[in-house]
């Protein structure tokens, strides 16, 4: 069974692995805001979606409408979605569209297209007509059929003959049929102008998975928009594995480079945990407060369809909370806890001051709650005199062997933090609250053991 050494541990070890993947899951939406990924993995998905693959159809068009087009300035370009574009910030698309905005800009759109492309066939079948030749060739209408004379012979004496009347003629008017009194009945369905132009809708793929949604529906234009949104919303849950598998890389890629950068070794901090109790406790309280700060569940990742603004991995939002300063204790070891010089707060104060969900400010915090800790992470340790920053002078002779050093030393430490960043913040916050329930069970069972019965 665990002891509460081995729980304190454990707490802190996750303490520190979630503040360090909130900084690298916020470097990572930093990226993604400069980028414009998520803009452009949603166009992408659009362009799936609708089989649009140049973006210059039905794509065109939704960006054009302006329930989409409202959510972002300029116009729709689909040339400009390169890098280096996104790099240089040309890019304006929006980073989500609300998924009622698309089913009824949609339902808009399909009967103005779909008379759009009646018209225009004419056109494009005389035009056709016309330069194949066709059209100067006048076809003579073939002769009516000709009727034989009746020549009447009356033989004095005989009575005359019958004479046989005309055949009728063919093609003659016919009398037009009696217009019933009164107007004709209208229909009362809503979606019969939407299905009669599905009909005709020049888009089969979009057509083959529209026909059901609204056939689906019966006479209910509500619930053909909701299975319109509920077909949107589908399509954009790939949308968001996209942007899951791609953040899950670069926040690896960024967790290992921020623990070289920090020297952040979880042998080291394990080590020092284990032998340091005053450490040890005042990170069990910052662990608990800032858990108890957050108590709310995180939302789940919205995708790029959703009404709401999109952000990374649910992360916990970090609420101003006091970390305990860590208090001498003559039974600790000879390790030397350093005292935080600024509060969390006052050193993320510039970066929060004017938006304190920004990403610059998430990281800012996090850094900065990490830093007030006194945990053994950095460059400079007076336990560890092998531990030095090599430099980043690569041009020089002892940059190589430098890092060689510190290589063979803190590798497996450095991986090992690497791997547990990768795991993002969600996953370090759910086991934190499950360890310090644990713990909040344990601790009471060894400040009053069980009395022995005196029988």
């Amino acid at each position: 069974m665990f002891n509460s050494t081995i729980l304190d541990v454990a707490i802190g070890m996750i303490f520190v692995y979630l503040l360090l993947s909130l900084m690298c899951s916020a470097a990572n939406e930093l990226i993604e805001l400069w980028l414009k990924n998520r803009a452009a993995d949603l166009e992408r998905g659009l362009r799936e979606l609708l089989k649009d693959k140049d973006g210059s159809g039905l794509v065109n068009d939704l960006y054009s409408h302006q329930l989409v087009n409202g959510l972002f300035e300029g116009e729709y370009k689909p040339g400009l979605l390169g890098l280096a574009n996104r790099l240089l910030g040309k890019v304006n698309l929006p980073s989500y569209v609300p998924s009622r905005n698309f089913a009824l800009a949609l339902m808009d759109l399909i009967p103005r297209i779909s008379a759009a492309a009646a018209v225009a066939k004419p056109a494009q079948v005389a035009a056709i007509t016309a330069n194949s030749g066709a059209a100067n060739e006048t076809v003579p209408p073939p002769p009516p059929p000709s009727v034989p004379h009746q020549v009447v012979v009356n033989v004095a004496g005989t009575p005359a003959p019958a004479v046989a009347p005309p055949p009728p003629t063919v093609g003659l008017a016919q009398p037009p049929p009696t217009a019933t009194s009164g107007p004709s009945p209208a229909s009362t369905d809503p979606l019969d102008t939407l299905r009669n132009a599905l009909q005709s809708f020049p888009n089969q793929s979009v057509q083959q998975a529209l026909i059901p949604l609204i056939e689906a529906a019966g006479n209910d234009a509500s619930r053909a928009r909701q299975n319109i949104e509920d077909w949107y919303n589908a399509s954009m849950d790939r949308v968001s594995g996209w942007y899951k598998r791609r953040a899950h890389v670069v926040i690896l890629v960024i967790g290992f480079v921020v623990t070289m950068g920090l020297n952040a070794d979880s042998i080291t901090i394990a080590r020092r945990l284990s032998s340091d109790k005053s450490l040890r406790e005042s990170l069990v309280a910052a662990a608990d407060a800032y858990a108890k700060a957050n108590a709310a569940t995180p939302n789940p990742t919205p995708t790029p369809g959703s009404s709401s603004k999109p952000t990374p991995t649910p992360t916990p939002t970090p609420k101003p909370s006091p970390t305990p300063t860590p208090t001498p204790n003559p039974t600790a070891t000879a390790a030397v806890t350093p005292t935080p010089s600024t509060s969390p707060d006052t050193c993320s104060q510039q970066e929060c001051k004017d938006n304190p969900e920004s990403p610059q400010c998430k990281l800012k915090k996090s850094q900065c709650k990490l830093q007030a800790l006194g945990l053994p992470i950095g460059w400079e340790l007076p336990d560890e005199p092998q531990t030095k920053w090599p430099g980043l002078h690569f041009w020089e002779g002892g940059f190589w062997s430098g890092w060689a050093v510190q290589l063979r030393i803190h590798f497996l430490g450095w991986l090992l933090t690497a791997l547990a960043i990768s795991l993002g913040a969600p996953f370090w916050f759910d086991m934190l609250n499950k360890f310090i329930v644990v713990r909040s069970t344990v601790k009471p069972k060894e400040k009053s053991p069980e009395e022995k019965s005196k029988d």
